[in-house]
């Protein structure tokens, strides 16, 4: 009879474990190499900082599921839904506010403005681009920098929902220019019949301002999601910090 008493408790608890288990939904985009979406298998993301999101998040104990949406759709989850975490997210004054913040998971990686070599357009300076045509990725941090600088949507600023299509764009002839990293161009541009070689660096964006890879968590996620995450980032970065020294 105990025996049977004790087996019933266990069988309890472990169910009252999974019940009350902490669910995060991760979100991002498609942004090789840091994020990689396999084409063939939703579940399949890998690449170098989503390998650090799996270090980070395994062993807190929290039970999550990575997806990658167009970006503007992982931004809209993660500022209006509780217990979404997004990455990789570049740390803006404008949207600090909006989350709570866990920076960095990875280096800093410069954004440049990009054309092909013989394309006419004056990439040097944010001041020398006048009419040139960029192709821009929605809601994305490059998107909200144009648009502060007098770019108009339609006009000289054509957005799309993937950074493929800019590509393509930009290869077509249909922009003059795109924003990209250096690391994921090159990976962009296999099996277009371009390189690297064959683009034009312009001017880098954001200067001044950090772009180092960040995860944010929504501002509505409860305390215990919020406490859990932190702890897991913390303790993830003392141990990143001690491998790499």
């Amino acid at each position: 009879m105990l025996k049977f008493l004790l087996s019933v408790l266990l069988i309890f608890s472990i169910f009252s474990v999974k019940v009350t288990a902490l669910t995060l939904e991760v979100v991002s985009e498609h942004w090789p190499p840091f994020i990689i979406q396999n084409p063939e298998n939703r579940n399949d993301i890998s690449g170098s900082v989503t390998k650090k999101i799996n270090d980070i998040l395994a062993p807190s104990g929290i039970d999550y599921t990575i997806r990658t949406y167009p970006w503007a759709r992982s931004y809209y989850l993660a500022m209006n839904k509780p217990n979404v975490l997004i990455y990789s997210i570049y740390k803006t004054k404008e949207r600090t506010p909006y989350f709570e913040w866990f920076c960095p998971i990875h280096a800093k990686t410069p954004i440049n403005i990009y054309k092909l070599k013989k394309n006419k357009a004056d990439i040097s300076a944010l001041e020398t681009l006048g009419d040139t045509v960029i192709g821009v990725l929605r809601s994305d941090n490059s998107h909200n920098y144009m648009l502060e600088h007098g770019f108009v949507e339609g006009r000289n600023l054509i957005v799309t929902s993937s950074e493929e299509n800019n590509i393509k764009n930009l290869l077509n002839g249909r922009i003059d220019a795109v924003i990209q990293s250096k690391e994921s161009l090159i990976y962009r541009l296999q099996d277009t019949g371009f390189s690297i070689d064959d683009l034009k660096v312009g001017f880098k964006l954001h200067p001044n301002d950090s772009t180092e890879h960040c995860m944010a968590l929504s501002k509505s996620s409860s305390p215990e999601m919020i406490s859990t995450v932190k702890k897991a980032f913390n303790s993830w970065r003392v141990n990143h910090n001690k491998n790499n020294n």
